[in-house]
């Protein structure tokens, strides 16, 4: 399924940071309702267990002063003292009906019940026997029952309070418990929505630096697409558009070199040929200083020559980087024939050659890797003094075949390290900029290296000092040379 980005990067931020704050602020949700249930039950708990406590204790002291003005009454038979009975039996009612009307559990309204049915049955006795000897006796354990049931009361009353602590400290623990277990479960999804918001804002800055960075390695082969918000999608169509305008220039810039070095090479042709003719007597015999401007014409003509092949070579390298005629190649045959071709400059300057060559065999195309390892080798040449060592060696470094090539010449600046595989560019250091050459050498050998997926390095030295290291295995097959 196609991702679908918004129209801009900062919409995307602003999504990605509303999508990671969201199980946050649903979490900070959850936690603030439930402690407002917790805390709304313990007020309504406290609430209802402190009435209900004050008129279970105000009804004990009614029953009590009803007690007491029961019995006055039943021993003097005066008036007044059935005035404060019936004054303490209004209390007594309106309390139960208070009671009544409350949150009460089952063993509270049973006790309730019991309290109001023996009541009941006391202000009966009181009203139809009358201030009698009989009611003097009965009073005493009429209100004892009264009496208990009323303590009962309190007591079931203090168990219920009891009751609903142990609730609300439960319903503590669970929310607690609630709330950890949520934290727990959001942890892994906000880093899973962290982890996949930071891949769609990443994925798409990696997109154009990758870009940018073929751009500037100047590998123009493959098209430059951004997937992303729009305006990055744009970029990425700005890059390609700049991709495009550079094969354009890069082609323009072969076209002129092949063409230029094509007519160049008609009037050099006439220009050798006559320095022959001219160093050889055809047109008659030369003074000391004809023959020696005569020799300067035929040097500079082959100098010349040489700058124009090389030309020719590195357009030809820019033409074929895309082709490798790859097979299973003994590198150390390479290295042996390599030196065998540039024998003839090797004696003349009476240098020595000291190889170390192990036995290893790459997937790779043979001629490409000979002209790499001849460019070296003649740039060896080429800068080191007469009698002069060159070291090449060959191994094997993991899956990988490795080159060194070490000369006894005055090396290469650090700065120079960088540039040095630029087509055209030569040194700024004295005695090497007073060597003549086309500066295409190791522009070639950084081409066919990359061509077969390995790296070139400028390594420390008292000389130059090249290591050159690409893959063993065929592409694709992951088949190793033996």
């Amino acid at each position: 399924m196609r991702l679908t980005y918004p129209r801009s990067f900062l919409s995307l931020l602003l999504i990605g940071f509303s999508i990671v704050a969201a199980p946050l602020l649903f979490a900070l949700l959850t936690n603030a309702l439930a402690f407002e249930r917790l805390s709304r039950l313990a007020e309504q708990t406290v609430h209802s267990s402190v009435k209900v406590t004050q008129a279970s204790r105000s009804l004990a002291t009614v029953i009590a002063s009803l007690d007491r003005a029961a019995r006055q009454y039943s021993v003097a038979g005066e008036a007044m003292y059935l005035d404060a009975y019936r004054t303490n039996r209004a209390a007594f009612l309106r309390f139960t009906h208070q009671l009544d009307e409350m949150e009460l559990s089952e063993a509270q309204r049973a006790e309730l019940a019991s309290i109001i049915r023996d009541e009941d049955a006391v202000n009966m006795l009181i009203t139809h026997s009358g201030p009698t000897p009989e009611l003097a006796r009965r009073l005493p354990q009429e209100f004892a029952n009264l009496t208990e049931h009323g303590q009962n009361l309190i007591r079931v009353g203090d168990q219920a309070t009891d009751s609903g602590i142990e609730q609300l400290r439960a319903q503590a623990v669970h929310s607690r418990d609630s709330v950890f277990w949520l934290m727990i479960a959001l942890i892994p999804t906000a880093i899973l929505l962290i982890g996949s918001f930071t891949f769609l804002i990443a994925r798409p800055i990696t997109q154009v630096s990758e870009g940018i960075r073929s751009l500037g390695e100047g590998n123009f082969a493959k098209p430059i697409a951004i997937q992303g918000p729009g305006d990055m999608v744009r970029l990425g169509e700005q890059l390609d558009w700049l991709r495009d305008r550079l094969i354009t220039l890069e082609a323009q810039k072969t076209r002129f070199l092949q063409h230029m070095s094509h007519e160049l090479k008609t009037p050099l042709t006439a220009l050798r040929e006559g320095s022959d003719l001219l160093s050889s007597g055809v047109v008659g015999s030369l003074n000391a200083e004809q023959r020696e401007i005569a020799r300067i014409l035929q040097e500079n003509s082959i100098e010349l020559r040489k700058l124009i092949e090389g030309l020719l070579n590195y357009s030809a390298v820019h033409a074929q980087t895309s082709y490798l005629d790859a097979k299973i190649v003994q590198l150390r045959e390479v290295v042996r024939r390599v030196v065998n071709d540039r024998k003839l400059p090797i004696v003349a300057k009476d240098m020595r050659i000291e190889l170390n060559c192990e036995h290893v065999t790459a997937y790779c195309d043979e001629e490409k890797i000979r002209v790499m390892l001849d460019n070296l080798l003649s740039n060896a040449i080429k800068y080191s003094p007469e009698r002069g060592l060159i070291s090449i060696k060959l191994y094997k470094e993991h899956n990988d075949a490795v080159f060194e090539v070490l000369d006894e010449g005055p090396g290469i600046p650090a700065v120079d390290r960088e540039k040095i595989f630029e087509a055209f560019y030569r040194g700024a250091d004295a005695p090497v900029a007073a060597i003549k050459g086309s500066g295409l050498g190791l522009s070639i050998v950084k081409e066919y290296i990359q061509l077969h997926k390995g790296r070139i390095e400028v390594l420390d030295g008292p000389g130059a000092h090249f290591r050159v290291s690409f893959p063993r295995k065929k592409t694709g097959n992951e088949e190793e040379a033996a």
